[in-house]
């Protein structure tokens, strides 16, 4: 619904602005929101432009933003006298492109259930026109409560591709978000029924489509062509610990994303993986019937052990300590210049008594780390079990062998050669 003469007061206000000349296409948007506070953003454009389409990009993007930050009336003002009123129908747009903006503003225009566009001087517009001319900067300090965008295409060309794409593949998406926001069904009965019955767990908000489950949040329903650096940026990122198949899907499943070929994809991906097939393990020994230890509560027991010898890092150290909690499986771990009993019960005393209290039972090994009288008097004043496990079957202290092992491939896996900056790369490995 669109409104001129109301003078009502909106809770929401958009301010745009946007420009092109020899410094460059640009524009600014500021959001004001019924709290009091500024949404400001800077655009860049990677296009040439016009100053009427600098002006609708700016008022397209502020447009997504109050949907996107749950505004149902809006009031708009732009410096723009040709774009005010081409959207109020008092100018007609004659270019194709212009047309095509048009269309494009007064469709985000009609999700707000009311609104009002109105044309102000510049000098009344100084905050957006402000952004705008940062936007040209050539520095790269912005403000931390400024967002920086970079347009890489019209908003309007976009929008085309998006749906060619869509059309073209016929994206498992598709007809479910069609039945739920169109209630359009397939010709053949049978595909209508169990479409129906699939569009029962899913969900379309704010344009995207969304999928229900039991126990988590709501996942972002994503295509083919989005799922494959999904997958990637999970398993080899800068915080991707090379996990397997299984593990990579259902991290990817907790990061709150999913489509139909979800584990497929994963084990491809990860079967795949240039770096995990250098580093794969070659497993000889034959396999044992797995045994179940019973513990009474989180952080009851810890197995601690030491990786080394590492390769030397700038720092000197060449060890490191590992600790794992064998009911939550949490690891804590960290370098070690030497391997003495004093960085033994500090480090025991830093990441185990200060941040999860003190334990019922301490696995380790018979190192004189472990074995000294200042470790032993450590145990006995908190009144810890100190078990040991035995030299001739470490599988005594299984579960930290076993995350030993997980540590050294997932650090091998993303320093390749560079084996000497292991100590930097262990905190993204845990």
């Amino acid at each position: 619904m669109m409104v001129e003469q109301n003078k009502k007061v909106f809770k929401w206000q958009l301010r745009v602005d946007g420009s092109s000349n020899t410094h460059g296409n640009r524009a600014g948007v500021v959001v004001s929101t019924p709290e009091g506070d500024s949404v400001e953003c800077a655009l860049r454009f990677d296009f040439k432009a016009t100053n009427n389409q600098a002006e609708y990009e700016a008022l397209i993007t502020g447009l997504k933003f109050c949907t996107v930050l749950g505004a149902d009336e809006v009031e708009i003002f732009s410096d723009s006298q040709v774009v005010v009123n081409q959207v109020l129908d008092e100018y007609q747009a004659r270019d194709e492109s212009m047309i095509t903006y048009l269309e494009l503003a007064k469709e985000l225009l009609g999700r707000f259930k009311e609104y009002r566009i109105v044309h102000v001087p510049r000098e009344e517009n100084e905050q957006a026109d402000a952004l705008a001319k940062l936007a040209s900067a050539t520095i790269n300090i912005w403000p931390k409560s400024i967002s920086m965008i970079r347009l890489l295409q019209p908003s309007i060309v976009k929008s085309k591709e998006v749906g060619a794409v869509f059309g073209e593949r016929n994206s498992w998406i598709t007809p479910i978000k069609e039945y739920l926001v169109n209630d359009v069904l397939p010709s053949d009965p049978l595909e209508a029924k169990r479409l129906k019955y699939r569009a029962t767990r899913y969900s379309v908000l704010n344009g995207e489509l969304y999928k229900r489950g039991y126990s988590r949040a709501l996942q972002r329903c994503v295509g083919p062509e989005e799922a494959e650096g999904i997958l990637r940026s999970i398993h080899s990122g800068n915080c991707g610990n090379h996990a397997g198949g299984v593990s990579l899907a259902h991290k990817t499943l907790r990061q709150g994303f999913y489509w139909p070929t979800l584990f497929a994809d994963a084990k491809r991906v990860a079967a795949r993986c240039e770096a995990c097939q250098k580093i794969a393990n070659n497993i000889r020994q034959p396999p044992e019937l797995l045994q179940s230890i019973t513990l009474p509560w989180p952080f009851a027991m810890w197995g601690i052990d030491l990786i080394g010898l590492m390769p030397t890092v700038t720092r000197g150290a060449k060890h490191a300590i590992v600790a794992v909690d064998y009911f939550t499986k949490w690891v804590e771990a960290e370098p070690l210049v030497n391997i003495t009993e004093a960085n033994t019960i500090n480090f025991v005393k830093k990441n185990i008594l200060y941040r999860f209290g003190i334990p019922n039972t301490i696995i380790t090994d018979n190192g004189t780390q472990f074995d000294g009288r200042k470790f032993r008097e450590l145990c006995d004043k908190y009144g810890i079990n100190n078990y040991y496990a035995s030299p001739a079957h470490p599988q005594t202290n299984g579960q930290t062998e076993a995350v030993n092992k997980i540590i050294k491939h997932n650090l091998k896996a993303k320093l390749a050669t560079k084996k000497g900056s292991w100590a930097d790369k262990l905190p993204q490995v845990l």
